[in-house]
């Protein structure tokens, strides 16, 4: 077996161990193994044992939150890698794939190159998995290549919309965080717009009502729990601001009972979610403008 980064060393714990880039040198270094090593991967990583997909997929996602590294990764290769382990049949492997392609989702040049390498249809079909922590990774990705003019209409052409909407309805925050993102990404699309409120933003209105009664009655919610239902409040926020900037929807997001939330989180000590929520009413008791 090969070394990811660095060929056969037997001193290692670990056939794929990154080492730590403290010089141009050793950067150099891990930048020729990965090119070397990423090609032989692909070919041979599909039809490997289950621990070393594991394995090299934890790698990638873990190397993929560095920006530079973003872009070596794809360079080299990575996306043929990462984007048939979606398709493997262990979970886990499912997970980290899912988890890396989010974190290369970032750049907005991936965003593109994610696309023609068909990731757009694997996460789409993730966010079904019996996993949410799949399911919060396959959001994240999709959510980040929504910010791409282009992806927009793919996603919506691949069926995520439906998909996303589904998941915004979620019991886990977490994953109705993501999802909600996706969604308030997409809506910066005519048509998607249009088509998203065709749907049904009750998800979207049902987690802006969790987030303010959570966050005006916290209780003996943890830290953690008041900071993931703010998140979910400046999502929820910033999905109905761009939903309800077409003036066809504006009645349609009203009845769904918008409108209560969105003046309770207006007031709410946090500017980013105040801002959101006070620009949603804007559009919808006629301002103009997202």
């Amino acid at each position: 077996m090969f070394g990811l980064f660095g060929g056969k060393k037997a001193a290692k714990k670990s056939d794929f161990e990154i080492e730590d880039d403290h010089d141009e040198e050793q950067e150099s270094e891990f930048l020729r193994s990965l090119q070397v090593n990423l090609s032989r991967l692909i070919a041979y990583c599909e039809s490997a044992e289950v621990t070393l997909q594991r394995e090299v997929a934890e790698k990638l996602a873990n190397e993929a939150v560095k920006p530079a590294r973003q872009v070596q990764i794809v360079q080299y290769g990575g996306l043929k890698l990462l984007v048939p382990l979606t398709k493997s049949t262990d979970m886990e492997v499912q997970r980290l794939a899912a988890h890396a392609l989010a974190n290369l989702s970032v750049n907005s040049d991936n965003q593109r190159l994610m696309a023609d390498e068909d990731a757009i249809d694997c996460l789409i079909t993730l966010l079904d998995s019996q996993s949410d922590l799949i399911q919060r990774q396959a959001a994240k990705a999709l959510a980040n290549l929504g910010v791409n003019n282009d992806n927009k209409a793919k996603i919506a052409t691949a069926g995520g919309l439906v998909k996303l909407l589904d998941l915004a309805g979620s019991k886990l925050v977490s994953v109705r965080i993501e999802a909600v993102a996706a969604v308030a990404n997409l809506a910066v699309n005519d048509n998607n717009e249009v088509e998203i409120v065709r749907l049904g933003v009750d998800p979207i209105v049902q987690g802006a009502e969790l987030a303010a009664d959570g966050l005006y009655n916290p209780g003996a919610r943890t830290e953690k729990e008041i900071t993931q239902l703010e998140e979910l409040a400046t999502q929820c926020c910033r999905a109905l601001r761009n939903l309800s900037v077409n003036p066809d929807n504006k009645a349609r997001i009203l009845t769904q009972g918008a409108l209560y939330p969105l003046q309770t989180l207006s007031n709410y000590h946090s500017e980013r979610i105040g801002s959101q929520a006070r620009r949603a009413l804007r559009n919808l008791q006629g301002g103009s403008g997202k």
